[in-house]
């Protein structure tokens, strides 16, 4: 006996959602991410309200529990959470991220229900905009990355990756219009042409250069010491890490000119270690080489996530973490949740977010740096770029999550985030993935995940900005905004006529 369709629905949707991280890295299936949106789309068109906002949690849902499962990883590996416990954490997470999309198709249907396709795709990716700033943000696997290798990812430059995802979305919509209307050759005509237009200017966006490269290369050396967290954070181990480390600078080859060291990669506070320090000094000055190193900072009685560099015996610059991760980081409502939160990571501290600049200056050049999921966040990057950065850095440490797929997918948000300001960035992990990224997105060169070692490139820095790198996600609020108000009021418009045609 066959299910009935009210509980083929939800069951179907579900593992539509359940697919979605497919379209993303490592998996690259990017066409995936139209395919399941003109699916969801299509099945939720002419709903009830009520319908089409359980569709879009139970979508929404099966895309995250499905697409941020490693989030359990660190819970049960160093929370000591039982897997049924740190499980169900994401699942609370999961189920939080489900109700952006549940909000959408809902709004779509309770008060746009004559040109529903049309205001879905703005709808939609106007909530991942505000899933990645509210309660702090979290843009994971929003639509607008899925494309990041795409020809859709052409638009980055000029409308962020928030506009990309408004570009998939749209082709989505499009499809559905299509299908629908397929024995109708005017609309038939005009869907296809606007597909066409979609891709047409995204290709020749790739074509064109905002920025222009400054003629003189930076020659970069990037180290992974691959050191397990359990040792990395054991004080019996530090000494063996620090020289670890400092094993690897010294090994440095004659004309590098930058030593980038992954995030935290010396656990300790600068004050711990002054004679280490200083001897870094000496050999960068002896040597005519840079050092970015990721290390705690103590400072004013805050603690901050930092990185400092080492300029010969020059002052030392620091950048602070500005974008803190919660309950990773810093324990938000602490009065609250702290004795919940100590109860599972005993000692867990809370460090301060950084207010100070969000560039270093390396033989010249501005850099625009960023700590960790940072580079998620296309806001947080622009900062750096709004300052005069030529080039872009990330120091990481995704170890806490080990084999798991959050380590591609966070190389492919940094590639996001060069195209869109059309810069070169740099990646220094601890494990994994470190990088070299093309001003194009474009991964010119990588280490092998899990393995000690340095890798050596020059990058071409570039001067100026990209029209998203000038405005920021301005451009797209006003589209989406005002296509959403015009659909509004057309909207009203059919429907007042409908009416007139009944009395």
């Amino acid at each position: 006996m066959g299910m009935p369709s009210s509980q083929i629905r939800p069951i179907s949707i579900l593992l539509l959602g359940a697919c979605w991280p497919l379209a993303f890295a490592p998996f690259d299936q990017s066409y995936l991410a139209i395919v399941l949106l003109a699916f969801l789309f299509g099945l939720t068109e002419s709903v009830s309200p009520r319908i089409a906002a359980w569709s879009g949690a139970a979508f929404g849902f099966g895309a995250f529990a499905s697409g941020i499962y490693w989030l359990a990883i660190p819970l049960h590996n160093f929370a000591h959470m039982d897997w049924l416990l740190a499980c169900g954490a994401v699942a609370l997470l999961a189920f939080y991220c489900a109700l952006y999309p549940a909000l959408t198709l809902w709004l779509a249907a309770r008060w746009w229900p004559q040109t529903r396709l049309m205001v879905l795709p703005f709808l939609w990716v106007l909530s991942e905009w505000l899933r990645a700033r509210l309660f702090t943000g979290f843009p994971w696997l929003a639509t607008g990355y899925s494309q990041t290798w795409s020809i859709l990812g052409g638009w980055a430059p000029l409308l962020g990756q928030y506009g990309v995802g408004l570009v998939t979305a749209g082709v989505a919509a499009l499809l559905v219009v299509l299908y629908h209307h397929r024995s109708d050759r005017r609309i038939v005509m005009s869907g296809v042409g606007g597909i066409v237009l979609l891709y047409a200017g995204a290709a020749f966006s790739q074509d064109v250069q905002w920025t222009r490269s400054v003629h003189r290369p930076l020659s970069v050396r990037l180290i992974q010491g691959d050191i397990p967290v359990t040792e990395k954070w054991n004080e019996h181990k530090l000494e063996a890490v620090l020289r670890q480390y400092i094993r690897l600078i010294l090994a440095t080859p004659t004309g590098i000119q930058l030593d980038v060291l992954p995030e935290t990669a010396f656990p300790v506070f600068q004050t711990q270690i002054p004679e280490i320090i200083h001897g870094l000094q000496v050999w960068s000055a002896n040597h005519h080489t840079d050092i970015i190193l990721g290390i705690a900072d103590l400072a004013h009685q805050h603690y901050y996530n930092a990185a400092i560099e080492i300029r010969g015996k020059a002052p030392w610059l620091w950048y602070r973490k500005q974008h803190l991760v919660p309950f990773g980081e810093y324990i938000p409502l602490p009065h609250l949740l702290g004795p919940i939160v100590h109860h599972f990571l005993p000692g867990l501290g809370n460090f301060t977010p950084g207010d100070g600049s969000s560039t270093l200056k390396v033989d010249g050049l501005r850099d625009g740096m960023s700590i960790c999921y940072e580079e998620s966040y296309s806001r947080d990057i622009r900062k750096g770029v709004v300052e005069g950065a030529t080039f872009l850095t990330n120091i990481s440490d995704y170890s806490w999550f080990g084999h798991s797929t959050a380590l591609p997918q966070s190389l492919q948000m940094a590639a996001m985030q060069a195209m869109e300001e059309e810069k070169p960035d740099i990646r220094a992990t601890n494990t994994g993935v470190t990088a070299f990224i093309s001003s194009t997105g474009k991964i010119r060169s990588r280490l092998p995940q899990f393995l000690q070692g340095a890798l050596d490139a020059k990058i071409i820095p570039r001067k100026g900005q990209t029209p998203f790198g000038r405005w920021g996600n301005w451009p797209f609020l006003i589209m989406c905004l005002s296509a959403i108000g015009l659909l509004w009021w057309k909207n009203r418009l059919m429907q007042n006529h409908a009416d007139s045609q009944v009395n």
